[in-house]
């Protein structure tokens, strides 16, 4: 119940953000060349909220974004993060590393949403034991990217990734179980353009 609460504030914020960009934007327009995305390379921290099926809530972390605008439509991202979750009383730490390539639908506009997709690399740590491993899987999603002036941007994406299974001792299954780490992950970040 408590990361349905989250999830639905970070929506609606997500959602009042989007509505005041947009209406900056098309003041923005009438005035100046401001644009979300043009060649150039961008920088930032972030939040993320994350949710596996698998376990029992989702959890907010943070992490960094390094995006590389080749042009005004194409841009390549580099991420990492870290993620604590509790699948059936036991805590697994996860540092995802992504790669995305992102697609601008607005290129020329303030605010310009945006599609992505791409692999991520999950270094994956279960605790109270010697249990570490290495985990892949791609990920799909969409965005928001937001020019407050030439150099700084806010951005949030919403993204679905298919990652391998874990598998996790737990007090019902001391010899482990499997759990879907499956999930989305919604991020919202403030970036500094080079």
């Amino acid at each position: 119940m408590k990361s349905k609460k989250v999830g639905q504030r970070m929506f609606l914020a997500a959602a009042l953000l989007a509505a005041s960009a947009l209406g900056a934007g098309a003041q923005a327009l009438e005035g100046g060349d401001l644009q979300a995305s043009r060649p150039g390379v961008t920088f930032g921290g972030r939040a993320a909220y994350y949710r596996p099926k698998g376990a029992e809530e989702g959890t907010m972390n943070g992490g960094a974004q390094l995006r590389v605008h080749i042009n005004s439509v194409v841009a390549v991202e580099g991420s990492a993060d870290y993620r604590q979750n509790k699948y059936g009383g036991t805590t697994v730490d996860v540092v995802p590393v992504q790669a995305s390539l992102m697609l601008y639908l607005a290129p020329n506009w303030v605010v310009s949403p945006y599609v992505l997709g791409g692999v991520g690399w999950y270094y994956t740590h279960i605790q109270d034991t010697s249990g570490s491993k290495n985990r892949y899987g791609p990920h799909a999603g969409a965005g928001l990217e937001f020019a407050l002036d030439r150099h700084w941007s806010i951005d949030g994406s919403y993204r679905y990734l298919w990652t391998q299974s874990l598998t996790a001792p737990t007090l019902e299954s001391p010899a482990g179980k499997n759990f879907s780490d499956n999930g989305f992950m919604l991020t919202a970040a403030l970036n500094y353009r080079f």
